[in-house]
């Protein structure tokens, strides 16, 4: 069990799920999380604070592209029917899109950074984590 929670925390440290400020905030993407990093990469304290930094940039991104995809959502919801036109499905589509996008490239970046902050071995630590991250996914959803 203990395997397969600190799989789950890795997902969760660097999927971007379930972001919000709250989140953010309260978690600071360090506590437990970068404390299981820690033990299981056997990070030094120049690269925790380099994590640290990392994902706080994050979530800063997040907060932001998750208020865009909030208000995109209002803008959606709010629309006038009567009045929807090709060219309002296409910008509301549009906007829905540049926030995904972004969402996805602050995400990747996030993780890129991190890699590069890793060693050789850490790396080969992570790695298999990860791998064990998806396929304890694969398993939960039944592939």
């Amino acid at each position: 069990m203990k395997k397969f929670s600190v799989v789950m925390v890795l997902s969760v440290l660097l999927s971007g799920f379930g972001m919000s400020s709250a989140f953010a905030d309260d978690a600071a993407f360090g506590g437990a999380r970068l404390d299981v990093l820690v033990e299981k990469l056997d990070l030094s304290a120049t690269q925790q604070t380099q994590i640290k930094a990392l994902l706080e940039n994050y979530a800063k991104d997040a907060v932001v592209i998750r208020d865009g995809l909030v208000a995109a959502q209002e803008s959606i919801r709010r629309v006038n029917l009567a009045k929807l036109n090709d060219s309002d499905v296409s910008r509301l589509s549009g906007e829905a899109g540049r926030l995904s996008a972004a969402h996805t490239a602050a995400l990747l970046n996030t993780q890129r950074g991190f890699y590069a902050l890793l060693d050789k071995k850490q790396k080969r630590a992570y790695n298999k984590m990860r791998s064990e991250a998806l396929e304890a996914s694969a398993i939960m959803n039944g592939k």
